[in-house]
Parts: C-alpha cells; sequence; structure tokens
C-alpha cells in the first residue's frame, strides 16, 4: 500500500520537488477531473431534485487533493464552485440571494475542511518520512561505529599480542615481565584515551601523541626536553603504534639514557620530506645528550622497543636507523605518510 502510495503525484512530491513537466501534468489531470464532474453532474441534473448543486464536485475536490496535490484540489474547488453556482443553483447567473450565500458559505467550509485534513495529512506523512530517514541514519551510523569498533579492538588485541610476546622475549623474570606489561599496557590504554577523545572527522595532532607517550616521564614542558615541528595529523592505529615506540624509547631513556641522570636532555625533531620522484614521508628524530655513554647493543640482539620499531615500520615500507654515539643515542624514524590515514591498519605483527 505504501508503495501506491509514493506513486501518487501529491506523495511524490512530499519526498521530492516535481518538474515542471510533471506539474504541468498534474494540473492538466485536475481540470480533466473537473471537466468529467461538471458533465457527470448536468447529466445527472434532470434526474436529481434541487438541492444538490455539489454533488459530483466535492469528490473531484478530494480526489484532486489526494492524488495531485492540495494546490491542485484548491483550483478544482474554485472552478466546482463557480460552476456549480452558475449552473446548478439558479442557473446562468451569480444570484447572490441569501439561500444562493447559506449554500456556498457550506460548500467552502465543507472544502475547507477537507483540504485542510488532507494537507494535515500530508504534514503527517512528511514528517514520518523524516522520522524514518532519521532512524535510518542512525542505524547505518551504528553500524558504522560497530565496524569501526570491530575493527580497533582487532587491531588493539593484536597490539597487545605483540606486546606479550616481546616482552615475554626479554624480561628476565615474571615481576619484570609484570612490570614492563603494566607500564606497555599503560601507554596503549593513554592513546586509545586521546583517540576517543577526537570528534568524528578528526585526528591527533603528532605532538599531542608525543607528550601524551612521555607525560609518565615529567619532562614534557621542562627545559629537559624540546619537541619541534610542523602540525602532523595521526589517527587510527598510528597513534596507537607512535605512542608506544615513544614510550618505549622513554623507558629506554630513564633507565640508561639521558632521563637517567639529571643533567640529560632530550631533543625531538620532526618534519615532512618529499624527496624527487618518492612518496612523501615523515622522517622523526629522537636524539638524547648529557647521558652516561651509551652501550649498542650487539649484533642481532634487540629490545622491546628497536624491535617494535623495527616491524612496525618494515611494514608500512619505513625505516629506522639506531645510532650509539657517545653523546647519546640517536633515533631516525622514516615513515610513509600514508600510515598516517586514519584508515591505516598498519600495526606489529
Amino acid at each position: 500500500m505504501r508503495a501506491y502510495f509514493d506513486t501518487l503525484p501529491a506523495f511524490a512530491a512530499v519526498q521530492k520537488t516535481l518538474s515542471g513537466k510533471d506539474k504541468v501534468v498534474t494540473y492538466g489531470a485536475s481540470l480533466f477531473v473537473f471537466l468529467v464532474a461538471l458533465l457527470l453532474r448536468a447529466w445527472l441534473d434532470p434526474l436529481m431534485p434541487a438541492g444538490f448543486p455539489f454533488l459530483t464536485f466535492f469528490p473531484a475536490v478530494v480526489i484532486c487533493g489526494f492524488v495531485f496535490g492540495v494546490r491542485q484540489g484548491i483550483l478544482v474547488s474554485i472552478l466546482s464552485g463557480l460552476a456549480a453556482w452558475y449552473f446548478f443553483i439558479t442557473p446562468y447567473r451569480f444570484d447572490v440571494s441569501a439561500g444562493t450565500l447559506v449554500a456556498m458559505g457550506l460548500y467552502v467550509f465543507v472544502i475547507v475542511t477537507d483540504l485542510t485534513l488532507i494537507h494535515l495529512m500530508m504534514a503527517a506523512y512528511r514528517a514520518e518520512i523524516a522520522a524514518r530517514q532519521e532512524t535510518q541514519r542512525l542505524a547505518d551510523g551504528q553500524e558504522v561505529m560497530a565496524q569501526e569498533l570491530d575493527h580497533r579492538l582487532k587491531n588493539i588485541f593484536a597490539t597487545i599480542n605483540a606486546i606479550i610476546s616481546l616482552s615475554l622475549k626479554n624480561a628476565s623474570s615474571a615481576e619484570e615481565l609484570a612490570a614492563r606489561l603494566r607500564d606497555r599496557l599503560t601507554a596503549l590504554g593513554r592513546s586509545n584515551l586521546l583517540l576517543r577523545g577526537l570528534r568524528e572527522g578528526e585526528d591527533a595532532s603528532l605532538q599531542a601523541v608525543i607528550f601524551q607517550a612521555l607525560e609518565p616521564f615529567a619532562v614534557v614542558g621542562t627545559p629537559r626536553f624540546s619537541a619541534s615541528g610542523p602540525r602532523v595529523p595521526v589517527g587510527g592505529q598510528t597513534v596507537v603504534v607512535l605512542s608506544l615506540i615513544l614510550h618505549e624509547l622513554g623507558t629506554n631513556a630513564a633507565k640508561y639514557g639521558a632521563l637517567s641522570v639529571g643533567t640529560g636532555q632530550i631533543d625531538l625533531t620532526w618534519r615532512l620530506e618529499q624527496p624527487e620522484g618518492e612518496e612523501s614521508r615523515l622522517v622523526i628524530e629522537w636524539r638524547e645528550t648529557g647521558g652516561p655513554v651509551p652501550t649498542p647493543p650487539e649484533a642481532g640482539a634487540g629490545g622491546f622497543g628497536s624491535t617494535l620499531m623495527k616491524r612496525v615500520i618494515s611494514g608500512v615500507r619505513g625505516q629506522a636507523e639506531m645510532h650509539y654515539p657517545e653523546t647519546g643515542a640517536v633515533i631516525r624514524m622514516s615513515l610513509p605518510t600514508d600510515m598516517l590515514r586514519p584508515n591505516e591498519t598498519s600495526q606489529p605483527a
């Protein structure tokens, strides 16, 4: 039944504006209905007693208002009233006697009531369509949110699995494993809190990710830490990955590097590069100074941080370089800017 109503011009006009050609057709069809009502009333006139001048015109107005629209119904009601007045109340003249005016007044009352009811019905139909569309929009939004939640949970569990695997490899005792897992999962939680605070369509800035990841080390905003670079938006799993890497670099600096002594300092810089003939890249450089002389890892050995960086960056066509001059560790990461997109699904393997 609903599909049938949607084919009627009056109901179709509620959902979309009719073209000029369609409007002309509706007015033409309304005039045709009026002519049919007029001819039918003239044919019935000899068979009917006096007092029924509007007999065929009432249904004509209702049909036109319901099928073609209220404006078309108004047009037919005016033509029908004039035709009934001229041809059937006092034939071939517009009588203005009291009885005629009362009859015309009753006609106007009935027609206004009918067309008002049709108008209210169309308004209710329009409101029902709007409510249905809003319900569908909300349902679509919930579906998108469910898919995003599912995608994010998969990424989180994959990251947690990588954290556990790498922590097991480098822990020497259950207590050390528990402490490392607690710190790293806390860093993971902070990165997800940062993502949750964003509105739809927003990305976090790289600076915000850096400050959030290094907040536990109490160096952000102090002379011991400097960060500089352009505003670079990052989103999705990239926020989680960078947070984990930066947290691990901060942990290593606190245990063995610049943050393990009172005179150490960390300088963190980033920039966007566009090598000729290559894709654009984000270059992040972590430089420690003023700390103990670093001890380069043995060949083939690597802690959680270096392993995580290598796995993540190699998975997105990136590179990581780690140097250990006497002045302090220098970590240089080069990542394709494609990794920074919110829909990026790169994760540690």
